[in-house]
């Protein structure tokens, strides 16, 4: 099994999940883009620039790729030195971090210890996706729109009420499609095919079977 796995897919693909499942089963690190920027936000610790960088991010900026980098890099060695692998997840959002991570990769000799796996998802079945789906008010815990979870209406994990995330907003949903969507992927994902660590993996399928897949690929 590979020691770097990249999880890629447009916004609602269930990569998140997924990438919480490998880290689970398998003693993975996972590094998610989005809660170091929010352990950052709530470190007293942080210095000026990076305090900075996230007002920009609240006004509406793109996030600094080098702010990603200082984050994930800095995690990554963290949990390198503990001798676990690593879950990327949607850490990659943009070509030259994808050329930058694979610089990292190749300066600590793992640069042919990756796999690349998309969720893949049409953006019509991304924004369907996004607009449906809830949140726990009480744990976070983001629950799906499928068969399995529609009827559901209080949280599985912890009872807390059932809720539509301020960002899953028709309008927000489309902007972030345009930024995140397939569109946005095809550049990342034709470097990795080149490189030839890309697999994919049926995202339209219910969370168990894409779980059956995934780990699948991971041992094959």
């Amino acid at each position: 099994m590979k020691k770097i796995i990249i999880l890629l897919g447009v916004p609602g693909s269930g990569k998140g999940t997924q990438a919480k499942k490998i880290a689970e089963k398998y003693n993975y690190g996972h590094i998610s883009t989005g809660d170091l920027l929010r352990s950052l936000a709530e470190d007293p610790k942080a210095d000026k620039k990076e305090k900075q960088a996230l007002e920009d991010m609240k006004s509406g900026k793109l996030v600094s790729d080098w702010l990603i980098y200082s984050l994930a890099f800095r995690k990554m060695d963290e949990y390198l030195n503990q001798g676990k692998g690593i879950v990327l997840d949607a850490a990659v959002r943009n070509l030259e971090q994808a050329h930058e991570y694979q610089k990292y990769f190749a300066s600590k000799n793992l640069a042919d210890d990756v796999l690349v796996l998309e969720i893949t998802l049409t953006d019509e079945e991304s924004f369907d996706r996004l607009t449906k789906r809830r949140v726990c008010s009480k744990c976070g815990e983001i629950i799906p729109w499928l068969p399995a979870t529609k009827k559901l209406i209080s949280c599985p994990k912890c009872g807390g009420e059932l809720t539509v995330r301020k960002d899953d907003e028709e309008v927000v949903i489309r902007k972030r499609i345009v930024e995140q969507g397939n569109t946005a992927l095809k550049p990342i994902l034709d470097y990795y095919e080149d490189k030839g660590i890309l697999v994919k993996v049926d995202g339209t399928l219910d969370i168990g079977e894409v779980e059956k897949k995934v780990q699948e690929v991971l041992e094959k």
